[in-house]
């Protein structure tokens, strides 16, 4: 622990225990997003998506993860979720890995075959971030 850790919030400690601790605990998507977004343990990341995931937020917080999270696989999992038809064709197009593209392509494609009797956004939202 160091010395300013009693200072910060619990999900900025430097212990990742803790800030996996904090992340079942924390009210605030926000804070959720920004930690699967970019906290430097992967594991943290993945329990903050977790509890993202759990909560069912909006579409416009997997579009952040999906097109700024640092973590691929966080990408990956949130391309699964997306619903926006424009975000999908972005990932889809520009991901640096072609998993994460081919990813996108593949939602893409469910939502437009109606597979999962699910309705997508349309072509016009805007995605957050």
């Amino acid at each position: 622990m160091g010395l300013f850790d009693i200072f910060r919030p619990k999900w900025k400690h430097g212990n990742p225990d803790v800030r996996i601790a904090a992340a079942r605990e924390l009210p605030d998507i926000g804070i959720l997003q920004k930690m699967a977004t970019d906290d430097r343990d992967w594991f943290v990341r993945h329990r903050a998506f977790d509890e993202i995931r759990d909560r069912q937020p909006g579409d416009s917080v997997y579009a952040h993860l999906a097109k700024h999270s640092l973590d691929e696989e966080i990408r990956r999992k949130a391309v699964k979720k997306l619903k926006n038809e424009a975000v999908l064709e972005d990932v889809a197009s520009n991901d640096q890995f072609r998993y994460i593209r081919d990813a996108a392509a593949h939602r893409l494609d469910e939502l437009r075959r109606n597979t999962y009797g699910e309705k997508s956004e349309p072509q016009s939202a805007k995605p957050a971030g």
